[in-house]
């Protein structure tokens, strides 16, 4: 029995010998998805505590305008050099404002995650270079985005200035196909369009794949994200386990907390 968490794409066409990727029922569901866009990870280490910078355990989702889905369209539509100069949207998070331990280890200092999207067209032209080393023009094209994911936090968090900032480097899409075998630097899997909702598509693509004793789970069967995979994974273990993990999950869960209570009572 074999278990995927490549993604459909890397399992089918990657992992598989030629002669199966061919069967019918395996390109049938190959054309009903396609890739994700590719994801953009800035990592910033910042010079003061949590309180000086104002940063909070808290997770943010910064967009430019309202319409998220015209949004999208037009930043992904643009010509790299356009597009870095104005990223329309932006997570961030600090990972040491959540982290309880952090000021005793590192004292005086913070971190922020910031999340994006960018086509992995932009950086295409670099995908064979070496890892660190792709060139003056590559990382040109990197710090731009940067430069324009900086402009955003520090226009939200006044608190942080460029002075503040100590470190910061990027992942590109071809960062993330070097790092995680993602084929087109997508770090959600494949397209979450209306598309992959369709009763036709979540009837066809489940766990159990045309081959025999082969199961996929993860972000390709569920939703994107942590929790998505986690359900990809309860619904993959349905399977194999012939019993509902989804079912069984919610039960403990009530079980647990009607324990707690009587134990907290007691």
């Amino acid at each position: 029995m074999v278990i995927s968490d490549a993604g459909i794409f890397n399992t089918y066409e990657k992992l598989l010998p030629k002669e199966l990727q061919a069967m019918p029922d395996i390109q049938k569901q190959l054309s009903m998805v396609k890739h994700g866009e590719g994801g953009l990870s800035i990592f910033v280490g910042l010079n003061g505590t949590k309180e000086e910078l104002g940063l909070k355990a808290s997770n943010y989702w910064i967009f430019a305008e309202n319409n998220f889905d015209e949004l999208m369209e037009k930043y992904m539509n643009e010509e790299r050099e356009k597009a870095s100069k104005k990223i329309p949207l932006l997570f961030v998070a600090s990972p040491s404002a959540k982290d309880p331990s952090w000021e005793e280890r590192s004292p005086g200092k913070s971190t922020l995650s910031l999340v994006s999207f960018a086509k992995y067209s932009w950086f295409e032209e670099w995908k064979d270079g070496k890892v660190t080393n792709r060139g003056a023009d590559y990382k040109e094209l990197k710090q731009a985005f940067i430069n324009s994911a900086l402009d955003v936090v520090m226009d939200v968090f006044p608190k942080i200035t460029r002075d503040k900032i100590e470190y910061v480097d990027a992942g590109t899409p071809i960062t993330n196909t070097h790092y995680i075998g993602a084929p087109k630097g997508e770090i959600y899997g494949v397209d979450h369009g209306i598309a992959r909702f369709s009763p036709e598509l979540n009837a066809t693509i489940r766990p159990q794949t045309p081959l025999k004793n082969l199961y996929l789970t993860g972000q390709d069967v569920f939703l994107c994200g942590f929790a998505g995979s986690l359900a990809g994974a309860l619904s993959c273990g349905s399977v194999i386990l012939n019993r509902n993990l989804h079912l069984d999950s919610f039960v403990l869960a009530m079980k647990t907390k009607y324990i707690n209570k009587k134990l907290k009572d007691e």
